[in-house]
């Protein structure tokens, strides 16, 4: 990826937060990584910002990574044509060095900070980082009750869906558009494109716009036949040859791929339900694979199990802002302890060396 783009690696799910991290960069393959370690409030964020706009100003594209709990916050810069990538490495998203030095160097922010002002604090900051994790567990709580529902959904909908008319569409689209094999297989990376955040679900619309001339959206309120199709599409661009990073549902993250995009021919294949939409260049409907008799059959389940998930993740989203709020508290007290101007000479330092 050439252009400036923003995912998410991380996210809230039904089955706790589910990191990507792993993705991030390959020590084999020449990476070289700065893990960030410090407090909620110590300037990971800023540090983060600080070498993407030096970058920018360079003219060199970076790929940044999101906070879920704060889509305003950064997790990750990755600057894939210097392979390097500099990242939040503490918690939720631990990251630790696998070969110290030689491809990971840690930058603890905590040599900035005066460690007497967090003592004197000690008792409010345990609470706050108490509460923080119960409002964090209450999301998943939410979450996990509203995808019992969805998976129930989406199991109805495969039933209702003639698997062998989706197959044969997917694979004339694949012929039309992919190509045939090449004799290579292509490379795969995954992202969140959309994740359940303070703000509700954040899509990162930006990114259709640096990656994509071309969208497909995939018109599909149950996320049965969009997933089957998408898992097809991959497969075919794969055995083509193309790159293409693949976009799990935060919701369902193991249902299959909600999103798909194909960099080299600037094509995004986008799923489009009730809590996402697209405006496309082309748009499929899921209901011409599905039989809508059966599905009739099963309309006052449906409609029940529809509108209490999105009552279900509108309170996973309420819990998401209510430790948001509480983190923001936290970050009081370390704000008051760090000395930020030493941060941002460190952070332009890296930017140099990232630049060099």
């Amino acid at each position: 990826m050439t252009e400036n783009t923003t995912f998410f690696l991380g996210a809230n799910t039904p089955f706790g937060f589910h990191s990507l991290f792993r993705e991030l960069y390959d020590p084999a393959d020449g990476w070289r990584a700065y893990i960030l370690k410090g407090g909620p409030g110590t300037g990971k964020s800023t540090f983060m910002k600080t070498v993407s706009a030096r970058c920018e100003e360079a003219g060199v594209g970076y790929e940044t990574i999101r906070c879920a709990s704060d889509p305003n916050s950064l997790d990750a810069v990755r600057i894939e044509s210097k392979k390097i990538c500099i990242a939040d490495g503490t918690a939720p998203h631990v990251l630790e060095p696998k070969c110290p030095g030689a491809v990971e160097t840690v930058l603890d922010l905590s040599a900035f900070w005066d460690e007497a002002v967090l003592r004197e604090n000690r008792g409010e900051i345990l609470r706050l980082f108490a509460e923080n994790a119960s409002a964090h567990r209450k999301c998943v709580r939410f979450l996990q009750a509203a995808e019992s529902l969805s998976r129930d959904v989406r199991r109805i909908a495969l039933g209702c869906t003639d698997t062998d008319k989706l197959e044969r569409y997917a694979s004339r689209y694949a012929s039309r558009t992919f190509g045939v094999p090449r004799g290579i297989v292509g490379q795969e990376l995954t992202r969140f494109l959309s994740a359940v955040t303070p703000e509700g679900i954040f899509i990162h619309r930006d990114t259709l716009d640096a990656l994509c001339d071309e969208v497909l959206v995939i018109e599909d309120p149950y996320g049965a036949v969009s997933a089957a199709l998408l898992s097809c599409l991959r497969r075919y661009a794969l055995g083509a040859g193309l790159d293409v990073i693949v976009c799990p549902c935060p919701l369902h993250p193991d249902a299959g791929p909600q999103d798909l995009f194909v960099p080299q021919l600037r094509l995004g294949i986008v799923t489009e339900n009730a809590f996402r939409r697209f405006d496309g260049t082309s748009k499929v409907h899921a209901s011409r694979f599905t039989d809508a008799a059966a599905m009739r059959s099963h309309r006052s389940r449906i409609t029940f199990s529809r509108r209490t998930e999105k009552e279900l993740v509108e309170e996973a989203v309420s819990a998401c802002a209510d430790a948001l709020a509480i983190h923001n508290e936290l970050e009081t007290y370390y704000k008051r302890a760090m000395d930020y101007d030493a941060v941002t000479r460190l952070a332009e330092k890296t930017a140099a060396e990232v630049l060099a």
